[in-house]
């Protein structure tokens, strides 16, 4: 096992490619390179740390969105002086509430009040999305994943005009969109493209009957879930839905502590799995009955597995009467990389987590941790490798395909980490968790680091020496300058396309005013000063 070094910065992200992971230090966008975090490539930022909200990468892992409440800053890797900035004037439509890239070149804005805005980074043209919804638990929009290469890219969208809910299909390469769908939906609360991108699923709020809703790309309703005809179903319906990754099954979790697994094809059940509060499969043979281990932690700190026999009653989460309420359900469902496993956990129980088969429909494990698990994350391009993180600095690795008890790698780190798995290409091979915290990262690798950094491991362009911040540490300080012992130095700050939100400096062509840098030159005179302007009135 090897460890990078704490790299400190905030926000840490991986791309999409595998390679890198960013974050924000004090006014710096901060690269990495995954195998060898120490070597660190900067870029200088507007924003402030401290008002950095979220960082996003885009498709082609060549840009990165820095988020705040009042702009976004987009960094292009290849060209540091090449910046692109959203800014949200007077703030009439509210703070940024989210800012992510649809591909490469298109970049969508969403601010507090439901307005969204698509941008074309190439040509500085933006075009309204209407009213995104607001009062969501889940996802309001999600890109259709694109099947083969010459598919063409659809975004949909969650809107709520009045009292009822729409969906609309979005073409951004083609600036065109279907008409909008009336859902027949109460509070519609999230949508989900299938991993083959052929359905789509709306939910609705728990109390609607039917709460599930599938619909073609073209925004055709299919089937709702549960039918009309159905009776076994009372009380609160679907909490969330879940895809297998190769599209053949859709998990439905339900407030009543069951997963009901659906056919893809027809949409009918397959299978209904119960969580129980005693343990005891009576009509398995010794041999065919899932082991279950559970973690013994003594005084002395050694974390160990121990296998229990049937029957066996997991701890419940509350052991006390109490008068906040409970959550009820499922409180998560993850499909292994190819759908082979399905790892799922009960609020009555949050420090249980079955493992279930799907090529038997059987429970393949039971793991029993002594403290509540956080998060489950499956290895992402190996199939049986789950990751559990219980919140305290522990990253446990249980290999599902052998059957063995879990294995605890403890992280030290100033503060609790959160894990995630890292992207790596098939040709590095080896494994790497994510350590993030509130105050930086490390890097963890439970089978060694591979090799060296290819060629292209770094930006050569950009590559600059980390130095340690300190406040008043400048080399040239301003006694010297004022002193006249070291003469002023000439400021140059990289230039910068501003995108405005607002719609006063549109042409008739919808083109934004000033939007590329050499595309027309901006005349600083007193007579152009917009009387509105209020940022230097303080």
């Amino acid at each position: 096992m090897d460890m990078s070094g704490d790299i400190p910065g905030i926000h840490a992200l991986q791309s999409p490619c595998g390679k890198w992971v960013a974050c924000v230090v004090n006014t710096r966008l901060r690269v990495c390179h995954v195998q060898a975090p120490e070597r660190i490539t900067n870029f200088s930022i507007r924003i402030p740390s401290k008002e950095v909200t979220a960082l996003k990468w885009s498709d082609d892992s060549l840009a990165i969105a820095v988020c705040s409440s009042r702009q976004v800053e987009i960094v292009n890797l290849d060209d540091a002086g090449y910046k692109v900035r959203v800014d949200n004037c007077s703030g009439g439509l509210g703070r940024f509430t989210s800012a992510d890239f649809l591909g490469g070149d298109l970049l969508l804005t969403v601010w507090e009040f439901g307005r969204a805005k698509l941008w074309n980074l190439k040509t500085g043209k933006g075009i309204e999305l209407g009213d995104i919804k607001t009062a969501c638990d889940g996802r309001r929009w999600q890109m259709r994943p694109i099947v083969d290469s010459g598919g063409v890219r659809t975004l949909a969208v969650l809107s709520r005009i009045g009292a009822e809910d729409f969906l609309t299909v979005h073409f951004p390469q083609t600036s065109t969109s279907l008409s909008p769908t009336k859902l027949p939906t109460i509070d519609a609360q999230s949508l989900q493209w299938s991993p083959d991108g052929r359905w789509l699923t709306i939910l609705d709020t728990p109390t609607a009957h039917p709460s599930l809703h599938i619909y073609t790309p073209d925004g055709h309703h299919f089937r709702s879930y549960p039918t009309s005809a159905s009776t076994q179903d009372t009380g609160l319906g679907v909490k969330s839905t879940v895809w297998s990754t190769d599209s053949r099954q859709l998990a439905l979790s339900r407030f009543n502590g069951r997963v009901l697994l659906l056919n893809t094809r027809t949409f009918a059940p397959l299978a209904m799995i119960e969580h129980t509060t005693t343990i005891h499969q009576t009509t398995l043979s010794s041999e065919a009955q899932a082991p279950i281990w559970t973690e013994t932690v003594p005084a002395s700190g050694e974390r160990s597995y121990s296998l229990r026999s049937q029957p066996v009653s997991p701890p419940l989460s509350r052991t006390k009467p109490s008068t906040e309420p409970n959550d009820l359900g499922v409180a998560e469902t993850r499909f292994s990389r190819d759908g082979g496993y399905l790892a799922t956990r009960d609020e009555r129980m949050l420090s249980t987590v079955w493992v279930w088969n799907m090529t038997t429909l059987t429970a393949h494990a039971v793991l029993i941790q002594h403290n509540n698990v956080r998060k489950m994350h499956w290895h992402p391009s190996r199939p049986g490798t789950l990751m559990l993180d219980c919140g305290e600095g522990v990253a446990y690795l249980f290999d599902a395909t052998t059957g063995n008890a879990p294995v605890p790698i403890t992280v030290r780190a100033p503060s609790t980490p959160v894990f995630s798995w890292l992207r790596r290409s098939s040709a590095e091979g080896k494994s790497a968790i994510l350590c993030a915290s509130k105050a930086g990262f490390t890097v963890l690798f439970p089978e060694r680091r591979g090799s060296q950094i290819a060629e292209d491991g770094v930006f050569p362009a950009q590559e600059e020496e980390d130095v340690p911040f300190e406040e008043g540490a400048s080399e040239d300080s301003l006694m010297d300058m004022l002193s006249g012992r070291k003469p002023l130095a000439i400021v140059t700050e990289p230039s910068y396309t501003n995108l405005d939100v607002g719609t006063e400096d549109e042409d008739a062509s919808g083109r934004l005013e000033d939007t590329f840098r050499e595309k027309r030159r901006a005349v600083t005179d007193a007579s152009e000063t917009d009387p509105f302007d209020d940022s230097d009135i303080f």
